[in-house]
């Protein structure tokens, strides 16, 4: 019997680099540097995962072994890293708070965002890869990339995971507010995850970086996160009439009102902020980049005073509403969108759910009638006897 995982030297080599970072970070003997060069270190190694994977999936170029090999040691050690740097960025801001050099934002921010994290990559792990390991460990005998089709999974890819096609073909209406906010959700994270490459990383090595205002890759950010943010807001928006309007009926079901409203609140709390801050700066160059806020801004007075009130609290609320809904990805119905285009690709195979069928089938057949009554009879002998009712 194999080693599990946990009991590995490498797992437990790996647990104690991570405790160790932490403790060196909490003496306040690593610098940020540290944290954010193994954060992006880790988004190298997992990029470079994904493609190695991609390769072997949806094509038949490179010696398969060799793929999944180099895939599955990328991958591995991508999350490996991402923990280093968890545990270093988290030595570090334990380090600054005790010693009084973050403030109210840095104390409350810091903690959500890491529990935020746990909470997603833990989550997602249970959902998407826990639950199909046993199907996996089952059924692989019978996974063979000779048998796969690439161009089928290709298609998939396309048809049902980027463009939806199947979901347009049902209802062109719920096909709308689903892409506007999965695209605009998913493209508004990978902006932020981006921008804090640009705006924390680079000064953590010294290099100021373009994070300055006006500055065309900051007024860059600024419209992509107005666009994407009102991708979202319109599809929420959109998803929550929808629901009003099938109130009582069977499309009802297809209805996530907790979701939308929630990221609902979120988005339009992150516009306020910005609109807040806009107006606090009248006539400040290049605001209109940020064409949601700069509009909402209209309809605030301009007052350093309301500013000075209500910014520092709403932006809290942003921020931790933001953390608590990237939370909630993995524990309600959010998640389905992840594992419905993983459902899909695998369904696209159909020379290998087949190959699986007839393994089934030929398992059953020899085991032969008589046989498929015996382990009948023994397990209904093998089940207690039904308790009589008192008096019986």
């Amino acid at each position: 019997m194999s080693t599990p995982w946990r009991r590995r030297p490498s797992f437990r080599a790996g647990i104690a680099i991570a405790v160790a970072l932490l403790v060196v970070g909490l003496f306040g003997r690593l610098s940020l540097a540290w944290g954010y060069g193994l954060l992006i270190v880790s988004g190298a190694l997992l990029v470079a995962g994904l493609v190695a994977f991609a390769l072997l999936l949806f094509g038949r170029r490179f010696e398969t072994e060799g793929l999944v090999r180099t895939s599955v040691r990328l991958l591995g050690s991508g999350a490996w890293v991402y923990l280093f740097a968890v545990s270093a960025l988290a030595g570090y801001f334990v380090a600054e708070t005790l010693a009084g050099r973050v403030g109210l934002r840095g104390i409350l921010f810091g903690p959500a965002v890491l529990a935020a994290l746990i909470v997603l990559d833990v989550g997602l792990y249970r959902v998407i890869v826990a639950r199909n390991l046993p199907t996996w460990r089952r059924y692989r005998a019978y996974i063979s990339r000779r048998m796969s089709d690439p161009g089928a999974l290709r298609r998939a890819l396309i048809d049902d995971v980027i463009l939806q096609r199947t979901l347009f073909s049902v209802s062109r209406f719920r096909w709308f507010r689903h892409v506007l906010i999965f695209w605009g959700f998913m493209l508004l994270f990978g902006a932020e995850l981006l921008a804090v490459v640009v705006r924390e990383a680079l000064p953590a090595f010294g290099w100021p970086g373009p994070w300055t205002s006006g500055h065309p890759v900051r007024l860059a950010f600024d419209f992509a996160f107005d666009l994407f943010g009102s991708m979202v807001f319109l599809g929420c928006v959109l998803a929550l009439a929808w629901r009003v309007a099938v109130r009582g009926t069977e499309q009802r079901k297809y209805a996530d009102t907790p979701t939308a409203a929630f990221l609902l609140a979120v988005v339009l709390s992150g516009f306020l902020v910005e609109a807040l801050r806009i107006a606090a700066s009248p006539g400040e160059p290049y605001a209109a980049v940020s064409f949601v806020g700069y509009a909402l801004a209209a309809f605030v007075p301009h007052s350093k005073a309301l500013y000075a009130a209500a910014y520092e609290p709403l932006w809290l609320v942003h921020v931790l509403g933001s953390c608590l809904f990237i939370a909630y990805v993995p524990v309600k119905r959010l998640v389905h969108a992840c594992a419905v285009p993983i459902g899909r690709l695998v369904t696209s195979q159909t020379a290998l759910l087949e190959a699986k069928r007839q393994a089934i089938l030929g398992g059953l057949m020899r085991r032969g009638p008589a046989a498929n009554h015996g382990a009948a009879t023994a397990e209904r002998l093998a089940e207690p006897a039904p308790r009589l009712p008192r008096g019986g």
